[in-house]
């Protein structure tokens, strides 16, 4: 693995030309680091969006536009050393029991409080099928290596470090989750539809307060990022978002979305506004 991200560091950089003019390349890039990443991730993530639009066909973002970046962008400006803080926050795992409790069972269990809700008022829904079970390890699998994968590294391996260098981890979710969301734009009226998409967007601020928190708290494993991303997705959209239709459906992303929102809501009560810096490396 870092052979093959020191190689596309030294590629990147060849491309940039000539020793002197690689040197300012760097220079605009190391003072925009942030910025740079953010438009390679949308570059190498919506191209096929942007291709499919011109061809008349519906296509999704590129899950690992986000890796991508953050490999070229902190190849450029912090080299081997970069790419090896990077890397070592991707297989960070020892996180201790505790925190890998809250990353597998706080996704489950707002998904199955949500259900409980909608039970109460008479909405409930068909438990999921014996098939949907079965298929739930190889769609963990799935979404980890493509989806948590290709955007951790990016999001909270990369961006959230650097925000937090200047801002509080309230503030710096506050900046990232609006970005987050923006790169969904491929996903939405098609995967999420239009009465959704608020509630959609509702969760994603309060996913992030989440994953800021549980950051700070693992000393930044992006690892546990990537295991929490596969857990929500697989757990949602595997099993329980197929199991409500119309309106129906629509009701339960409202109500999912608000228990998200709380859950993140008490992650920042419980951060305190005094924790500033990322954590260290």
């Amino acid at each position: 693995m870092s052979i093959m991200t020191n190689d596309l560091a030294i590629e990147s950089a060849a491309a940039l030309g000539p020793p002197a003019q690689r040197g300012k390349w760097r220079e605009a890039i190391a003072r925009r680091q942030l910025i740079a990443f953010f438009v390679l991730a949308f570059v190498f993530s919506w191209y096929p969006w942007i291709i499919a639009i011109w061809r008349g066909r519906t296509s999704g973002p590129n899950p690992l536009g986000p890796l991508i970046a953050a490999l070229i962008v902190t190849g450029l400006v912090e080299g081997r050393a970069g790419l090896r803080t990077l890397l070592g926050r991707m297989v960070r795992a020892r996180i201790g029991v505790r925190w890998y409790a809250i990353v597998f069972l706080l996704p489950v269990a707002l998904c199955a409080i949500a259900m409980a809700i909608m039970a109460a008022f008479g909405t409930g829904a068909v438990l999921p099928t014996a098939v949907a079970w079965r298929e739930l390890p190889d769609r963990f699998v799935f979404v980890f290596l493509f989806i948590g994968l290709g955007e951790e590294p990016g999001w909270r391996g990369f961006a959230l470090p650097r925000l937090q260098q200047k801002h509080t981890p309230l503030f710096a979710s506050l900046i990232l989750a609006p970005i987050w969301a923006l790169w969904h734009l491929p996903l939405l009226g098609n995967e999420f539809p239009l009465p959704v998409i608020p509630a959609f967007l509702i969760s994603l601020l309060g996913g992030t307060l989440i994953q800021t928190w549980l950051f700070n708290r693992t000393k930044g494993s992006v690892f546990a990022q990537m295991l929490f991303h596969a857990t929500v997705n697989t757990v949602g959209a595997g099993l329980i978002f197929p199991l409500f239709k119309g309106s129906t459906f629509v009701v339960f992303w409202y109500v999912y979305a608000a228990l998200w929102m709380i859950a993140g809501a008490f992650t920042v009560f419980l951060s305190g506004e005094a924790e500033v810096r990322s954590p260290s490396r």
